[in-house]
């Protein structure tokens, strides 16, 4: 009979709490580093293309829209 991988792992409340701290800390960081990306990805845009800063501020809004449709489709 095998044994189930998970038995042998501490399952105090404390030792939970701590995976689950770093589960979250470690999305935040991955949810950091992707809007780290676009973020830099519109700024070459606005500067490639020389966008006037009303443009470069609307591109800015959809972006900002387009997050917060994601966000919202997740819960």
């Amino acid at each position: 009979m095998r044994k189930h991988p998970f038995n042998s792992l501490n399952h105090s409340p404390e030792a939970l709490a701590l995976q689950l701290a770093q589960a979250r800390n470690n999305e935040r960081l991955r949810c950091a580093g992707v809007i780290s990306a676009r973020l830099d990805a519109l700024a070459t845009f606005i500067s490639s293309h020389r966008l006037e800063w009303h443009d470069a501020a609307e591109l800015l809004r959809q972006e900002a829209s387009y997050i917060d449709n994601q966000a919202q489709e997740l819960h």
